[in-house]
């Protein structure tokens, strides 16, 4: 029986909250072409370069989220700025960020991704589009428009990250019911064995090769009476046996604290079915460890007659008797379980605003101060890159107010000439007044000067 595996970790750790800024888009250039002896040069200002996205990578050299929950702030570049001679700014670099295989992404407490395999990649925060330079905004009837926009701004969101060990089988017990030994036997993981309970503080991950098969299985590190509440180690770990094909659940003959070795295996059941249903349905099979102590035998016996349902062996890990039976078991009944799809992603409507495109429409309410409110996430990203800056760059902005309906919906909601309103954060004044685009002749439109002061 070859063994392989990895080594012991002290600093594991399974959960990491991360802050993600994605790079703002560069600016657009609004400029015009001037050359001596040529006439009519036309605008020539280019657009800014998109910002860097924030990527999720797994990777099967990394065993932890040490690193980046110690690193948690992670930004990516911004778009360089467009310039004049149609020259467009420069993308801003993306950030490459490696997870462990097997780690869930979360957002607003709903699973948004999951990378189970080395290689599988989620885009985690998308950087803002450029904003366009005045060459795209030339048309037949405004040949000379001085207008560029801002770029977009970065998506900005705090994610959660949790790691969930990828393992076939998965030890469980009582504290000192003989899993690192075991693992240490069939494997080459080295967990720290000893003889006092909560001796596995962290779940360890060893590679079994048997009769030409092999799997992977995780020592979890002992469960007690309330362990779904937290007593214990509680379910800091629990949640390491959720992707298992298999639970092994080891059993010592002389029992733990108050409880008999018998009624310890119903104790342990309850414990995993609270948790979480699906651990209820996982093919769990017993085992009597420590088959050299004298009272082995009577309590294998007496768990053959009360479980009928589930195979019962009785095994010396320190010895070998029995496990090699243990394992020709295992890898007959691996290839016919299904891997279990414990975390699907949630990517509705009522995710974080990050995962759904900008919808359309905006809702109008009171303020806490008294002003009068329209917010959405397609006028936050008008506002943002609007260049307040340029007369015709506000010019289109009443335009675009006009033509999504809003400024019906604030006169309908009662605003008044000289009222100060707030758009998507941004505070402007109200009044009427005739205007003449370039293109087209309108009757009346409503006025937004931005508040000075």
């Amino acid at each position: 029986m070859q063994n392989q595996g990895h080594a012991e970790r002290t600093d594991f750790i399974d959960t990491a909250r991360v802050y993600l800024r994605a790079g703002k888009g560069g600016d657009g250039c609004a400029s015009f072409r001037r050359e001596k002896f040529v006439p009519y040069g036309g605008p020539n200002g280019g657009n800014g370069g998109k910002g860097g996205d924030i990527w999720f990578e797994a990777s099967s050299n990394i065993t932890t989220l040490h690193e980046i929950a110690n690193h948690p702030h992670i930004r990516a570049e911004q778009g360089g700025p467009g310039a004049s001679k149609h020259m467009s700014g420069l993308k801003g670099a993306d950030i490459l960020v490696y997870v462990p295989c097997g780690t869930i992404v979360k957002a607003d407490g709903r699973v948004t991704a999951d990378l189970k395999r080395h290689g599988d990649r989620f885009l985690a925060a998308r950087g803002g589009r450029g904003g366009r330079g005045n060459t795209s905004f030339k048309t037949k009837f405004n040949t000379a428009p001085k207008i560029s926009e801002n770029g977009e701004p970065g998506q900005e969101f705090t994610a959660d990250l949790e790691l969930s060990v990828l393992a076939d089988v998965g030890f469980v017990g009582f504290p000192n019911a003989g899993k690192s030994t075991l693992l240490s036997a069939i494997s080459a993981a080295r967990p720290k064995i000893a003889a006092y309970p909560f001796t596995t503080l962290s779940p360890h991950l060893g590679i079994v090769s048997h009769k030409g098969k092999s799997f992977a299985a995780a020592d979890i590190p002992g469960l007690i009476e309330g362990a779904h509440e937290g007593k214990g180690l509680g379910d800091l770990f629990l949640k390491h046996v959720l992707r298992t094909k298999m639970l092994v659940h080891l059993v010592d003959p002389a029992g733990f604290g108050k409880f008999k070795p018998v009624e310890s295996v119903g104790i342990i059941a309850r414990e995993l079915k609270t948790y979480h249903p699906e651990l209820a349905r996982k093919q769990r099979i017993i085992v009597v460890s420590k088959a050299d102590l004298p009272e082995a035998k009577k309590v294998h016996a007496a768990l053959v007659g009360k479980h009928k349902k589930h195979p019962v062996f009785l095994i010396s890990a320190a010895t070998g008797f029995g496990v090699r039976g243990l394992l020709d078991y295992i890898i007959s009944l691996l290839p016919k379980i299904k891997e279990p799809e414990i975390y699907k992603p949630e990517l509705d409507e009522d995710v974080s605003a990050l995962y759904k495109p900008v919808k359309a429409g905006f809702r109008i309410s009171a303020g806490e101060d008294g002003l009068m409110e329209a917010n959405s996430e397609a006028l936050s990203t008008i506002i943002a890159m609007t260049n307040f800056n340029q007369p015709d760059s506000i010019n289109r902005l009443r335009r675009i107010f006009k033509l999504i309906g809003l400024d019906k919906a604030l006169k309908k909601a009662g605003v008044l000439p000289g009222d100060q309103i707030r758009i998507a954060g941004k505070n402007f004044e109200w009044s009427e007044h005739q205007i003449t685009p370039p293109h087209k002749r309108s009757k009346f439109a409503y006025k937004y000067q931005t508040k000075t002061g």
